[in-house]
């Protein structure tokens, strides 16, 4: 009879891994949704805003050309562009970006309650969160490693989580 419970115990259990997941996921988006509320308080960039912040990228672009680092330039040089880009879309941006966030801190409740459609949340939020920024800004103005990191962290996570779906019902 205790064999019994002790298997019943175990098996109602949250995982440790799912755990340590779902807090790094909850830590994530908590401190994404605490700094989109903090932008949307503060609103889009002045134009004298945007002129300390090319300038400040322009000193940045600056050191990085004395040391002959190429890819580096062109990761400034988009970053300047992108952020330009983003800022004219301030409120849009910020909106979408909360309501992913949302679906995406909805599904790793799920998850931690044991929910399996929670997973499934958590891929629909992970693509939402990826190709969201190609709604405010031209493709051609991103950079490569930005979105290649994005789907590499997404698809790592996803991973984590999918080994946790024998336990979720």
């Amino acid at each position: 009879m205790n064999d019994f419970l002790d298997s019943d115990e175990e098996r109602d259990r949250r995982p440790v891994f799912l755990t340590v997941v779902g807090i790094l996921s909850l830590v994530n988006i908590s401190w994404s949704l605490i700094q989109n509320i903090t932008s949307f308080l503060s609103g889009p960039l002045t134009e004298e805003g945007m002129e300390a912040y090319r300038l400040e990228m322009a000193k940045s672009l600056s050191t990085v050309q004395d040391t002959g680092v190429v890819w580096a330039e062109d990761l400034i040089q988009s970053a300047m562009n992108m952020v330009e880009s983003i800022n004219v879309n301030h409120t849009m941006n910020l909106l979408s970006s909360t309501v992913i966030l949302i679906i995406g801190l909805a599904a790793v409740i799920m998850m931690l309650k044991g929910r399996k459609i929670g997973f499934h949340g958590y891929i629909i939020y992970s693509f939402l969160a990826s190709v969201q920024i190609y709604l405010f800004v031209t493709p051609s103005l991103l950079p490569n490693i930005m979105v290649i990191f994005s789907l590499l962290a997404s698809g790592l996570f996803i991973l984590f989580y999918g080994l946790n779906l024998k336990w979720m019902k």
